[in-house]
């Protein structure tokens, strides 16, 4: 059995330390540059997303101003979900604190659907009411 341990000690062989800094630091440098695109790739597919689904509220919205001619009522997504416009209430995912706001612009015909009442406009459709 000592002949067994000696064999092994005569012959081992591993990284210095300085080998082990430099792959720490390659590393490193690897994740400081691929972190931020990653960040960056997944907010920009949560604002695409949501402009997606803002365009689907905008459509949803105008059907129910087509078919509900005569109400005058704040329309807003869970109302378009109650309603059976929309599958869900749904929520922005790329901002938490702001439910989508739905503007009903009836001297132009227009919906408009932002994030917030303040918010951009994401998504606009036109609708008709046929008398």
């Amino acid at each position: 059995m000592a002949w067994f341990v000696k064999a092994l000690n005569k012959d081992e062989k591993g990284f210095t330390l300085i080998e082990l800094i430099v792959v720490i630091a390659i590393l490193g440098i690897l994740a400081a540059i691929a972190v931020p695109r990653y960040t960056g790739t997944l907010n920009q597919a949560k604002i695409n997303a949501d402009k997606a689904t803002a365009q689907t509220i905008a459509e949803a919205a105008a059907r129910w101003i087509t078919d509900h001619a005569d109400e005058n009522t704040q329309l807003t997504t869970d109302k378009l979900a109650t309603d059976g416009y929309l599958d869900s209430d749904v929520k922005p995912q790329s901002d938490s604190e702001d439910d989508f706001a739905i503007k009903i612009d009836k001297g132009t015909n227009t919906v408009s659907v932002s994030i917030g009442q303040n918010g951009a406009t994401l998504a606009t459709s036109k609708y008709e009411i046929i008398q």
